[in-house]
């Protein structure tokens, strides 16, 4: 009966490692807290804006640029300000599939326009883009919100076999209460196992 109850703690010791083992694994990290609580405002101020032209003409571009004063950055991204909701999406799992750290990558392609600035804050390229896209997603007062537009060359797309993009927190929470519910019942079966030593 010793050798009973030995094997049933030894076997409660694997199954908590396995379990912690499992929860230690992922790799993925969306929507972990932000300490800049304007993250997607300036996100959404240099990516997604309701005044930016509506064609490729680079002149309109040029203006535009200079106005909003964004010269320093040589490849430019902006998404039509209609997609708003859709580019938020994609921090949840409606919209997003977990890529690799904090970026999150979007179910559906979107088209949008890639401006190029030189150095004299010269406009040389607008193109039109399709593609899906690498957002970072972090927790902003509450909510998991686009915070960084990533490149996409290569427009790698969801994979199915990664998890959507959602708060991990929640994932830990629910991890918790099965590892609570899992220490008491072999907790339990453990005490039984013991007591029924001390009678045989």
């Amino acid at each position: 009966m010793f050798f009973y109850t030995i094997s049933v703690v030894f076997f409660w010791a694997l199954l908590a490692n396995k379990f912690a083992t499992d929860s230690s694994e992922n790799t993925f990290s969306p929507c972990t807290d932000s300490a800049k609580t304007d993250a997607y405002e300036r996100f959404l101020n240099k990516h997604v804006r309701p005044d930016t032209p509506k064609t490729l003409d680079q002149n309109e571009w040029q203006a535009f640029i200079r106005r909003i004063g964004t010269c320093n950055r040589p490849v430019q991204s902006f998404i039509p300000f209609a997609q708003k909701q859709r580019v938020a999406n994609i921090c949840s799992p409606s919209g997003g599939k977990t890529y690799i750290n904090n970026l999150c990558v979007s179910k559906q392609e979107f088209t949008f326009t890639t401006v190029n600035v030189d150095n004299n804050c010269i406009v040389r390229s607008v193109i039109s883009e399709t593609k899906y896209l690498l957002l970072a997603c972090d927790n902003v007062q509450g909510y998991c919100l686009p915070v960084h537009f990533e490149p996409n060359p290569n427009n790698d797309g969801p994979d199915n076999k990664n998890p959507d993009c959602k708060n991990p927190y929640q994932n830990q929470a629910q991890n918790q209460a099965q590892f609570a519910h899992l220490n008491l019942s072999l907790l339990i079966l453990t005490l039984l196992s013991t007591a029924l030593a001390h009678f045989m």
